[in-house]
């Protein structure tokens, strides 16, 4: 009997042994899209689509940029939901790829909407920042995104983010950024608190 005990008991624990490296295995190799699930952001309490309305007065480039970032196979929501990038505090001013010009809007923006620098849970105004973030998404381990589809999907980003946030929509959009905020508070106390000591938020 205590034989047959003792030959359960190694068995069992080699089992164990091969099961532990596997554990540690997935976890290293999670996905992007788990990792974003993981840790949520405001954003992705946010609707994951836009209003028809709002893209229809979108120039025909930018809705094709939209278009791409919804794709699950080649665009964003392939690692993350599209509320991510849609409910992003990101504003990027006016100006392309021109530093210039961007320069310039950055300064317009700073003279006479200076509320968009008041609040940083409600924007983050900086030059090339969509630029970045593009670039540093396109490098993420197993995207698909191609060169021309992350320009498409730059240019509507750059675009809506000075549109939907900024200007007459100014108000609108802080009052929903606050209550994605309080979503994220009230669903997710403990991500909530790491972003707000990251500033983050």
């Amino acid at each position: 009997m205590n034989r047959k005990l003792t030959l359960i008991i190694a068995a069992a624990l080699t089992l164990a042994a091969y099961a532990a490296p596997a554990a540690t295995v997935s976890a290293a190799e999670m996905s992007e899209k788990e990792k974003a699930l993981a840790n949520p952001y405001p954003n992705d309490f946010g609707p994951d689509t836009l209003a028809a309305d709002v893209l229809k007065a979108y120039p025909a480039n930018v809705q094709a940029g939209y278009k791409k970032l919804l794709s699950t196979k080649s665009g964003c929501a392939q690692c993350h939901s599209a509320a991510r990038p849609l409910n992003s505090r990101f504003v990027e001013p006016e100006g392309g790829m021109d530093d210039a010009k961007q320069d310039a809007a950055l300064a317009k923006l700073k003279k006479e909407q200076p509320e968009l620098f008041a609040d940083g849970s409600a924007w983050q105004v900086e030059t090339k920042v969509w630029s970045r973030y593009v670039k540093r998404m396109m490098n993420k381990p197993g995207c698909n995104l191609q060169k021309a589809d992350g320009k498409a999907i730059y240019e509507f980003l750059s675009y809506d983010s000075v549109k939907r946030k900024t200007g007459a929509n100014a108000a609108q959009w802080a009052a929903h950024r606050k209550g994605l905020v309080e979503q994220l508070k009230t669903k997710n106390p403990k991500r909530y608190e790491e972003l707000k000591e990251a500033k983050d938020l």
